[in-house]
């Protein structure tokens, strides 16, 4: 048994998971693990992490994107101190924006940073000042530091409230703890965004070198990386901006903002041929037409200088987000697709110039192949070579793990009886799918989701649907109290029954558990493909010409990896029993059908007899 497991057993293939991350971290490469639901992923991966960083004093980042995971990792690692006794020293940290006491409210990016900043330097900040004074650590504070480094590990929630007691800057108390930690349980962006990464690199004085890199849920990452190296300015921004700038007299700016809101509205002559009102457009076709209005580089030093002056006096500024617009749009051709497009707003129609990032290869490559070892996981990490190519990662060994759970607990179905292809689409069709998810519902007892591939199209065929059981329609925007109190009603209604109306890749259809009798089913209704718009477009050709799987990595994996997403809603435990549905007769093509994971999928049009055989063997057991 290893020292610093948490459990007194391991599950069965978890002891192949453990094995191969040893085996991974002896050599100072990547494991990508496509682990599914129940395997005791963040176990395996703390235990020999932890192991590895103690005996070669190193420090393990375990990053992950979802706020229950945190809560996961960090009871992991206070069952491994409660069974060895040792101390295992940790820190849970958020943004930072999320750990701070002070009236924050509609700050988000650099305004929050800018704000940060000047309430430190200007000594304003009661909280700040309470850690440190003149740079160094307060006698209150070295206290307080002390006391919670023997109370680790500690959430992220228990550090923050016990700063605040103390009127303390959590932030700071958290960085000084991270200096003597183990193991910094955090979100992508400590070690993935360039800023926040040199920061804390500074503060720690470590290097990559330094560290053992778990990543959960991987199969997020990628577009994380994208998101991170991509840009946007839009027609409000500016309008925005001129506003801003007559509401402090920055009189001298207007005339530019005004002349960038002409220059972006000349570029959108759109084609009558094409349904999308998108184009492609050059760096030169925008930079060399400011060009002419004034030195570039100039403007965009004025812009930030005045955007720090408005920050002083209102916190936030759109000058800001123009000027760090400016400074994206400069950069590299290749790997990044440069697109005008007009998009309907509340308030109208809105332009927006995208510069995006098509390559997260750009920013991991370097970084997975620096760091000491680490371990990429996630369910649906499907398929391992295609994140593997991707991210970049040289030193990467693929492995794919079967699920504990029993194989009788579970029934995999694909339907191919309807299509939600476009040139299918229709009434008749609505009303066929919606048929067939009626009669699912109808089958399978209790709590059952559907998930659809947009919200105009579960509209459309839910026009149709017909249930005696109650309907939970998910909306696009849902703050985290109302997915909470929708979850909780959807739940409460198990023993009627209940059927949550959802979409592929949206609020519900991942992090979320529903363990037990909580959900009997899940339908995945028809083929989440992205848009082909420009930038789908442009992602297949980049991915094409590097590796020569374009349409793959660009639109197949991607759109399958959402339905595997929406499916593991089901089955979240070894006594959980359910039945999982993939509606469309292009699941049983041989372009998607290879990508989904083999074990109990069966193609069949007789889904009734085999639902009931389910459950009639489920009764008899």
């Amino acid at each position: 048994m290893m020292k610093y497991f948490p459990h007194f057993s391991i599950r069965s293939g978890q002891d192949q998971l453990i094995k191969d991350l040893q085996k991974t971290f002896q050599e100072h490469k990547i494991l990508l693990a496509q682990a599914p639901t129940g395997l005791g992923k963040t176990a395996s991966a703390l235990s020999v992490a932890v192991e590895f960083a103690i005996r070669e004093k190193k420090k393990v980042f375990f990053l992950t994107n979802r706020h229950t995971q945190h809560r996961i990792a960090v009871e992991t690692l206070k069952k491994m101190r409660e069974k060895t006794g040792e101390k295992i020293s940790c820190v849970d940290m958020i943004g930072k924006r999320w750990m701070c006491s002070q009236e924050i409210a509609g700050l988000f990016g650099k305004d929050f940073n800018e704000f940060c900043k000047v309430v430190v330097e200007r000594g304003e900040c009661e909280f700040y000042n309470n850690v440190r004074s003149k740079k160094s650590v307060t006698v209150e504070a070295k206290v307080l530091i002390s006391e919670l480094a023997q109370e680790s590990p500690l959430h992220n929630e228990e550090l923050i409230k016990i700063s605040k007691e103390k009127r303390m800057c959590s932030y700071e108390i958290a960085l000084a703890l991270m200096k003597d930690a183990n193991i910094i349980i955090a979100d992508y962006n400590y070690i993935f965004n360039p800023h926040v990464q040199t920061t804390i690199f500074n503060k720690l004085e470590i290097d990559f070198e330094d560290i053992i890199l778990i990543i959960d849920e991987g199969h997020n990452l990628p577009s994380r990386i994208m998101d991170i190296l991509s840009n946007t300015l839009t027609s409000n921004m500016l309008k925005n901006a001129i506003i801003e700038a007559k509401k402090f007299g920055y009189n001298g700016i207007i005339y530019w903002l005004q002349e960038m809101m002409r220059i972006l509205t000349t570029l959108a002559t759109f084609s009558e041929k094409s349904r999308d009102r998108e184009k492609l457009i050059t760096k030169e076709q925008f930079a060399g037409e400011i060009r002419k209005i004034m030195d570039y580089e100039e403007l965009i030093n004025e812009l930030e200088i005045v955007a720090d002056e408005v920050r002083k006096k209102q916190r936030r500024s759109y000058l800001g987000g123009i000027s760090s617009f400016l400074g994206s749009w400069k950069g590299e051709d290749l790997a990044f697709a440069r697109i005008l497009s007009e998009e309907s707003a509340k308030q109208g129609p809105l332009l927006v110039l995208h510069y995006y990032c098509l390559d997260p290869s750009l920013l991991t490559r370097e970084i997975f192949a620096r760091v000491y070892a680490g371990v990429i996981m996630s369910g649906t990490l499907n398929p391992t070579f295609m994140y593997k190519d991707i991210l970049g990662i040289g030193k990467g060994e693929e492995k794919e793990y079967s699920s504990p759970f029993p194989l009788e607990n579970k029934l995999t179905l694909i339907v191919p009886e309807t299509s939600t292809k476009y040139n299918l689409r229709g009434e008749a069709m609505y009303r066929k799918i919606a048929e067939k998810c009626s009669h699912f519902g109808s089958l399978i007892p209790g709590n059952v989701a559907f998930f659809f591939p947009s919200y105009e199209l579960r509209d459309r065929i839910c026009f149709y649907f017909i249930s005696p059981k109650k309907q939970f329609f998910e909306k696009s925007e849902m703050s985290k109290e109302e997915k909470e109190s929708f979850l909780n009603s959807f739940r409460a209604v198990k023993e009627k029954g209940g059927v949550l109306l959802g979409v592929t890749g949206a609020n519900f259809a991942e992090g979320i558990d529903l363990p037990g009798d909580l959900l009997n089913g899940v339908i995945v209704v028809g083929l989440p493909l992205a848009k082909p718009d420009l930038k789908t477009k442009e992602l297949i050709r980049y991915y094409e010409q590097k590796f020569q799987k374009g349409w793959d990595y660009g639109y197949i994996y991607p759109a399958v990896s959402k339905c595997l997403q929406s499916a593991g809603r089901c089955i979240r435990s070894e006594i959980d029993k359910g039945v999982i549905i993939y509606l469309d007769e292009r699941f049983a093509w041989q372009n998607y059908y290879g990508c989904f994971p083999m074990e109990g999928l069966i193609v069949s049009k007789e889904y009734e007899k085999l639902i009931k055989e389910f459950y009639g063997q489920l009764k008899n057991v």
